[in-house]
């Protein structure tokens, strides 16, 4: 009990992504005299818990003096903007204000969403495939005439997709075939520009002339500003 055996040696911290090691290692408390025998594990796992973005940890003693410490974290599904830069949005709705590592790339970011409309989108993009989250750029809240609901994203490969909140999730994780299916020139664009429309099935429909989009952008332009009045109200 008194010799150096009973000294912790090895502390194996796994899973870690979105949270900083050093926050985790703080959290334990291990210090170079500490001993095996009078680490309370339960103890542990409450301070490690406590941790923005933990969901979960296991620790486990290997003899004699070693311990593993798993971490299971809440999946980042997205970026919201804020005043410092872009927060990370998790899979639980909360956001992690102090986040000590590099931003998650393979989420998209997400503009203009009111609390309420994200409580909507947060299971949409759970079901979403890695692979192709990873594939959306961005996705913004823009609500139809007729579709209270409607978004539009951009992907990777530079096409717009227009969906609705609700139901996009089990059609967008087609994307990579519906991809392929479209028509591009040597230089990767499409040959005739437009977007693919998942609001009701899957359809590919051409932009249209200069005066529709102009009138179309601006009775958008309208439906923000009367979408952030009621966010402020």
């Amino acid at each position: 009990m008194f010799t150096d055996i009973s000294k912790v040696d090895q502390v194996d911290i796994k899973g870690e992504e979105i949270v900083a090691k050093k926050d985790i290692e703080k959290a334990l408390n291990i210090q170079s005299d500490s001993r095996i025998y009078n680490l309370s594990k339960s103890d542990m796992t409450t301070k490690v818990e406590k941790i923005e973005g933990v969901k979960s940890v296991k620790i486990k003693r290997h003899f004699p003096n070693d311990l593993t410490v798993e971490v299971n974290e809440y999946e980042p599904i997205g970026l919201i903007k804020s005043k410092k830069g872009y927060t990370p949005l998790l899979e639980n709705g909360s956001t992690m204000k102090k986040l000590s590592t590099d931003l998650p790339i393979d989420v998209p970011i997400l503009n203009d969403f009111s609390s309420k409309k994200l409580e909507k989108l947060i299971p949409e993009l759970k079901k979403v495939k890695p692979r192709v989250k990873a594939m959306i750029s961005e996705v913004n809240y823009k609500p139809g005439e007729n579709n209270e609901n409607r978004i539009q994203l951009f992907m990777t490969d530079n096409v717009e997709v227009v969906g609705d909140i609700q139901t996009f999730a089990s059609k967008i994780n087609y994307y990579p075939s519906i991809s392929d299916k479209l028509e591009r020139d040597n230089s990767g664009a499409l040959k005739t520009p437009g977007f693919v429309d998942l609001q009701v099935g899957v359809t590919f429909l051409p932009y249209e002339s200069k005066e529709q989009q102009k009138e179309r952008s601006e009775k958008e332009s309208e439906q923000d500003e009367n979408a952030q009045t009621e966010q402020k109200n």
